[in-house]
């Protein structure tokens, strides 16, 4: 018995050691060297010529009113665009999921973007919210409006990069339909016997229901929120006035233009452990909120 358990776990090892080895080489090793890196003042990626210099690059960025402008456009995605791209997946997994006649078709259609790479997808964008010969404001135009500079406005730039990530949720409504798909039906017919009006069986019976699929697009959409890059750089390149500067994008500028790659690391490190405090602090409170119908 003892000769066949040890074969079993020499076997359970060889199959996962291919993982293993990747998760070494490309995890593990770069994160280790980031941590090693943020406390030095190295400019340059496999740096030879450095001194430690130890909290000074945290010291420094926590001065940097860079830092505090790109930390609160971040905090603003999270805190305000998450919940409305959230609310828009579900609303639109909702509409989805009514029987009508080519509803097939309909929810092909809406998940198309999602195939579409985002660098593309943002140059689309541009060509819609361009202030000058924009597709919006020619239709705008037609109605008598004046020209809006979507792109180049502190107050508009953030509310056209979240409509950005509603147009791409594509994959998030596709979890909200498939949990919206799986909700008992005896209990809508049960609710429906007790005089339980529509706006009633939905707090009742949809969101409790689906609660662990809101809480995993929750947490994904969080992280892509504190991690955004792309939408940043294309649409304004941070601007207009920083209104659009994200996290990662001042860590993209300290480590490839101004040349301070141990700023960078230390910011990289900063943005992990905010990570992982929001993503802790979104499942202590699932116990609470998240109703798993296996557990009860």
């Amino acid at each position: 018995m003892n000769q066949l358990r040890k074969y079993d776990t020499l076997v359970f090892f060889l199959f996962i050691l291919p993982w293993i080895i990747g998760f070494t080489v490309f995890f593990l090793v770069p994160f280790g060297t980031s941590i090693f890196y943020a406390f030095t003042d190295a400019k340059l990626p496999g740096a030879v010529n450095y001194q430690f210099i130890g909290l000074a690059n945290f010291v420094e960025m926590l001065s940097d009113p860079i830092f505090s402008k790109s930390l609160f456009n971040t905090m603003f995605f999270v805190i305000i665009g998450v919940p409305i791209v959230c609310a828009g997946m579900l609303l639109l997994a909702m509409l989805l999921n009514f029987k009508v006649k080519g509803i097939a078709l309909y929810r092909t259609f809406y998940y198309l973007p999602t195939l579409v790479p985002i660098v593309a997808t943002v140059i689309i964008w541009r060509l819609v919210f361009n202030s000058e010969f924009g597709i919006l404001n020619a239709v705008l135009g037609m109605f008598g409006a004046d020209k809006i500079d979507w792109l180049g406005g502190e107050h508009t730039i953030k509310p056209v990069i979240i409509l950005l990530q509603v147009w791409i949720s594509g994959s998030g409504v596709l979890i909200f339909l498939a949990a919206l798909k799986n909700v008992p039906r005896h209990l809508y017919e049960a609710a429906e016997l007790d005089g339980a009006s529509g706006v009633r069986r939905f707090f009742s019976i949809t969101l409790p229901m689906i609660s662990p699929s809101i809480l995993f697009v929750v947490i994904i959409q969080t992280m892509y929120n504190f991690q955004m890059f792309t939408e940043a750089m294309l649409l304004s390149k941070g601007g207009p006035n920083y209104a659009s500067y994200t996290f990662v994008y001042n860590i993209y500028k300290s480590a490839f233009t101004d040349l301070k790659f141990s700023m960078a690391m230390a910011q990289s490190l900063f943005l992990f452990v905010l990570i992982a405090l929001v993503t802790a602090a979104l499942m202590k409170l699932s116990n609470r909120y998240v109703y798993y119908e296996a557990e009860n």
